[in-house]
């Protein structure tokens, strides 16, 4: 597949996830247009350590009812493997569309070989605005010359909704990652008590002890 066609098949998803109910009505009235077809708007939602079995719409036993929503709603891939089983590895791919071993990031902690050309330096000159909010645990800085906005180890969603709004200002298409630190362990977000820990089925290579149960919850 050419480039331009994956851009594009990607946008179409990065549409779709925008009219998916994850944003607030503010940022949904704050999305700006793209000036015409071949430049749609991405958003791209980025899990931690994330995988099938911690999404409801893949059979998981989590509570996702916002991303089963989206792949209610929008497209869902059932047959899609990372490059890398490893975050920072993973979030070098993503981003220059290289093997690990290809970009020199095939460590965990570790940064992609300079001269490596990263989303970014593809989509500036059509004209985009391209951030990340959010985890980064990407370098450097030279290969990912991200509009880097606030945010720690998740999305800060005010300043994803100023600039969403601030792109629709200048009416540029813009490009979004929004990369949230869960479910990274340790497991301590959400409502616990909705999980109960003798009823989870654990994955076969797992130690099926009380202790693995409960940090599984």
């Amino acid at each position: 597949m050419k480039r331009r066609d994956f851009i594009k098949l990607i946008g179409a998803v990065g549409v779709a996830s925008l009219t998916g109910g994850c944003l607030s009505s503010t940022a949904k009235e704050s999305l700006p247009e793209a000036a015409d077809a071949d430049k749609p708007n991405f958003l791209f939602i980025l899990a931690d350590d994330c995988t099938f079995r911690d999404i409801g719409c893949y059979g998981g036993q989590a509570h996702t009812p916002n991303i089963d929503q989206l792949a209610k709603e929008g497209m869902q891939f059932t047959h899609s493997f990372q490059a890398a089983p490893m975050c920072s590895p993973t979030r070098h791919n993503i981003y220059t569309g290289l093997y690990p071993v290809k970009s020199g990031a095939y460590p965990n902690h570790t940064f992609a070989k300079a001269g490596t050309k990263s989303i970014v330096h593809y989509l500036k000159p059509l004209g985009y605005r391209v951030a990340l909010s959010g985890k980064r645990h990407i370098s450097p800085k030279k290969v990912f010359p991200f509009e880097y906005l606030p945010g720690n180890k998740n999305p800060d969603m005010k300043a994803v909704e100023q600039f969403i709004a601030s792109a629709k200002t200048e009416d540029k298409p813009f490009c979004l990652f929004a990369c949230s630190n869960e479910p990274h362990s340790p497991h301590n977000k959400g409502d616990a008590s909705r999980y109960k820990a003798e009823k989870l089925k654990l994955p076969p290579y797992w130690v099926d002890t009380p202790e693995t149960r409960e940090q599984a919850r």
